[in-house]
C-alpha cells in the first residue's frame, strides 16, 4: 500500500517524528490504528460491507434521530473500530483517526501535523481491517454493539 509521510509533532513535549498515512485526498479510506498507535489497519469503507451496516444501525438508532448526516457520520468514524473491526494483537480497539505513536515519548497526542514537503511516499504491507466477531453476531447483537459504543 502507497502511504504518505506526514510531519507530526506530539502534544506533551513537542517531539518531531515522521510517520505513514493514507494521502490527504484518500477518500472513503481509512487507516485505523490501535490505541497506543502501534498497529494500523486499512479500510476501504466503500466496499466493505460492515461500514454501512453500522452507519445503518446509527440511522436507525432512537438517540441519533435529529442528528443531521454529517453529525452521524462523525460517530460512525468514532465508534467503528471499536463495534465492526476485530481488536489488535493485545485485545484493544482500532480506531479512525487515531494518531501514531511519538518515537520519542510514546504519546499519540498531536499537537499538529503536515504532509511532508517535497511530498514523499513510502510503500508498506498494511493489513486490511477484519470483521471475524462482527460476522459471528446477530443483528441484535449488532445492534447492541453500536448502543453501547454510544452509551
Amino acid at each position: 500500500m502507497r502511504l504518505q509521510i506526514f510531519e507530526y509533532q506530539c502534544e506533551p513535549s513537542g517531539h518531531a517524528f515522521r510517520a505513514p498515512d493514507l494521502p490527504a485526498d484518500a477518500y472513503g479510506e481509512f487507516l485505523l490504528r490501535s490505541e497506543t498507535g502501534a498497529e494500523m489497519v486499512y479500510l476501504n469503507a466503500i466496499t466493505d460491507p460492515t461500514y454501512k451496516e453500522v452507519d445503518v444501525l446509527l440511522q436507525r438508532h432512537p438517540s441519533l434521530a435529529g442528528v443531521p448526516a454529517i453529525g452521524r457520520a462523525d460517530i460512525l468514524r468514532r465508534i467503528y473500530g471499536a463495534v465492526a473491526c476485530d481488536p489488535d494483537s493485545e485485545g484493544r480497539p482500532f480506531r479512525i483517526g487515531q494518531h501514531p505513536q511519538c518515537t520519542v515519548c510514546s504519546s499519540t497526542d498531536m499537537k499538529s501535523w503536515q504532509e511532508v514537503q517535497p511530498v514523499e511516499f513510502v510503500d508498506l504491507d498494511i493489513p486490511v481491517a477484519t470483521h471475524l466477531l462482527w460476522a459471528t453476531l446477530t443483528e441484535d447483537q449488532k445492534a447492541d454493539r453500536v448502543n453501547g459504543a454510544l452509551s
